[in-house]
């Protein structure tokens, strides 16, 4: 539990973390004095300064004379000094318009979405795209290529779009195929790829196939989900000081080749937990104790679910970063729902027409 410091210890711990944030140099009690009036000496100042670094808020490089906050100083500014972290209302506008102009796709969103945290932020933004725990089928198609050749186009439940060439025995027409189709599509809405594989024995010959394939779609696009990560912005952090050197730099290249850094950050993750921030030591990982996390979980209960958010230095914008986390997760969340809530109200029309 964090003690509570006074309100001149507050006041300072904050301007510190500003100017630090701002600046990226040691901050000392003369240039807080001259930028800040506190209403008291530079003795008063230096003496705040050396009670909070004694707590450990502080720390004090050993080529400055200046002070730079710890990761504890940062967790206390987070949670007790940040002003509102409401995101700017025409800025709000702006994302909501930039959404409404991709195409109606989640893949779409998804892609958009780390390009918006990452412009906004300047920093690192990873977007998982929205995934059931469990795929699910939406729907299918079978169009004719040519003789003995068909293209069949699935799509998910939580909006994955696949294509995949078929090769057949003996040529069907394309009136044949979307009979089929037709059949089969009611029976397969809403199935695993391991019911949908015992629908497919005993099936015959064509429909068999149809089936065996789409269930091994889900089955790729389960095991695809649990790696599949957009980033944007890497060129951002690069351009942060504290990653001026190869190492640190280096580690988050490795941490994001194949997934990697989702098995680092989401066993400490909740869902539903709101905006969480992680920062620098409070990483189980000992990869990303030189960053801050700022990360949020977002989709429509009971569908899909995905998360977002920002890697950064701990010397981040916070509350920039947890606004924009914030209110991108929001957009996301409502755009799922809006698609979700739709096929729930469709699906209880149709069962209730039987």
């Amino acid at each position: 539990m964090q003690p509570q410091l006074s309100r001149r210890q507050s006041t300072i711990l904050k301007l510190i973390v500003q100017e630090y944030i701002r600046t990226g140099r040691a901050v000392g009690s003369k240039s807080l004095l001259e930028r800040y009036d506190l209403g008291v000496s530079p003795a008063t100042v230096r003496s705040e300064m050396g009670e909070l670094e004694e707590q450990q808020f502080l720390a004090h490089p050993h080529t400055s004379a200046g002070r730079v906050p710890t990761d504890r100083g940062y967790r206390y500014y987070v949670e007790y000094l940040l002003d509102d972290t409401s995101l700017p209302v025409p800025e709000q506008i702006t994302i909501r318009h930039q959404f409404r102009q991709v195409e109606a796709q989640v893949e779409s969103w998804a892609k958009l979405a780390a390009a918006v945290l990452a412009d906004l932020s300047g920093n690192l933004s990873l977007v998982t795209p929205p995934r059931s725990s469990v795929e699910r089928m939406r729907h299918f198609e079978l169009i004719s290529l040519r003789s003995r050749v068909v293209l069949l186009i699935t799509v998910t439940q939580a909006g994955t779009v696949r294509e995949v060439i078929l090769p057949l025995t003996e040529e069907i027409g394309q009136e044949q195929l979307s009979a089929l189709s037709q059949r089969l599509n009611p029976l397969i809405r809403d199935l695993t790829h391991e019911q949908i594989r015992r629908l497919a024995e005993g099936a015959g010959d064509l429909p068999g196939l149809v089936l065996h394939q789409i269930a091994d779609v889900l089955r790729l696009a389960e095991q695809e989900a649990q790696s599949e990560v957009i980033a944007e912005g890497l060129d951002y952090v690069l351009q942060q000081p504290e990653l001026g050197h190869g190492a640190l730099a280096q580690r988050l290249l490795e941490l994001l080749r194949g997934g990697a850094i989702l098995s680092v950050l989401i066993p400490q993750l909740k869902t539903g937990e709101g905006v969480q921030v992680i920062i620098g030591t409070e990483n189980r990982a000992a990869e990303l104790h030189p960053f801050a996390v700022v990360l949020a979980s977002y989709g429509a209960r009971g569908h899909a679910a995905g998360f977002l958010g920002i890697i950064g230095p701990t010397r981040m914008r916070y509350g920039r970063s947890i606004s924009t986390v914030r209110y991108v997760s929001q957009v996301m969340t409502d755009l799922l729902r809006d698609i979700y809530e739709t096929d729930d109200e469709e699906r209880s029309h149709h069962e209730r027409g039987r």
